[in-house]
């Protein structure tokens, strides 16, 4: 593996694209980049145990990608 770009780690599944790309966009906002893969063929919603959407980071951000997904909205 190469050190200088490590394989992307999947943080988060979501049912459908635009699931994933709200929280894209979510990432993006804090400077992380990401990449949508959607592993369900076809569009479909995914069936029990399918991982569905996946939204994947640098290894680098992995961990500050999953707090950011998992933080409650601002109060505003």
């Amino acid at each position: 593996m190469n050190d200088e770009h490590p394989e992307p780690v999947a943080i988060a599944a979501y049912e459908t694209e635009g699931e994933a790309e709200v929280a894209q966009a979510k990432l993006r906002a804090y400077g992380i980049e990401s990449a949508v893969v959607d592993e369900v063929e076809g569009g479909m919603v995914p069936v029990e145990g399918e991982a569905g959407v996946v939204i994947a980071v640098p290894a680098a951000d992995a961990t500050d990608a999953r707090t950011i997904l998992t933080e409650p909205p601002a109060d505003t």
